[in-house]
């Protein structure tokens, strides 16, 4: 992209509940921002009505560059995103794929892992704990398409939800120790604190590793590898 000075907007959920201020996206931001300054990096909340179109009408012409901060391509990417980039590929708007969907992610994931099980003898069980959805199927499966990434590094990885079964509590309920617990949550909030903390501290089996993906330092480069990808001409894939 040339011309204009283009915008990197990161798209996220929003926080409800515990943290409830949004400082892991604020930090992000800020982050992404330190390691692309040839662009201006912000932020909106897929959650918050007309956010993104009063985001996108403010960028008026400027070349803008969307990673979506989530989890799967369900309901919020779909109807919060999608419909504002109707030619994500060849447009001056351009929108990722969600966090989760990226090639990258899963590699990045496995390889944090492995920072926090450095000490031990052999790789634990793993549980990949997401959200999940009441009505939709995409959360799920966009969580068992990591898990299946991940199964050819850490071979016992189940999978476990919020909000449909299987239930993240009642795998962590039998799980047998070591095990590894990893959330696919990036805010601090109702989910991504509170459901996730609760889980481990009431687990029968203390995990050997807990951590959610907001918690992971190197976020903030990984994001900004694939914003400079997309600003470079790169497909949004």
């Amino acid at each position: 992209m040339s011309g204009e000075r283009p915008v990197v907007l990161l798209a996220a959920h929003g926080e409800r509940g515990g943290a409830g201020n949004n400082a892991r996206l604020a930090a992000l931001v800020a982050g992404v921002g330190e390691l692309l300054p040839e662009a201006d990096v912000g932020s909106v909340l897929v959650s918050a009505e007309g956010v993104v179109a009063r985001t996108l009408a403010a960028c008026a012409n400027r070349p803008v560059v969307c990673l979506p901060i989530l989890f799967s391509d369900g309901y919020f990417y779909k109807t919060g995103l999608r419909p504002h980039f109707p030619d994500a590929t060849t447009s001056r708007r351009m929108l990722a794929p969600p966090l989760a969907l990226w090639p990258g992610f899963a590699p990045f994931l496995a390889d944090n892992l492995a920072l926090r099980l450095i000490a031990q003898s052999a790789d634990p069980r793993v549980l990949l704990v997401a959200h999940g959805s009441k009505t939709t199927g995409r959360p799920a499966e966009c969580a068992r398409r990591v898990a299946a990434q991940l199964q050819a590094r850490y071979g016992r990885i189940e999978t476990g939800f919020l909000e449909e079964a299987p239930f993240a509590g009642d795998i962590i309920a039998r799980i047998e120790p070591p095990y590894a617990t990893v959330g696919l949550f990036f805010g601090a909030g109702l989910h991504g604190a509170e459901d996730f903390d609760v889980l481990v501290s009431t687990a029968p089996a203390v995990p050997v590793a807990a951590f959610t993906v907001g918690d992971l330092p190197g976020l903030s480069g990984l994001v900004a590898r694939r914003a400079g990808e997309m600003l470079a001409g790169a497909p949004a894939g």
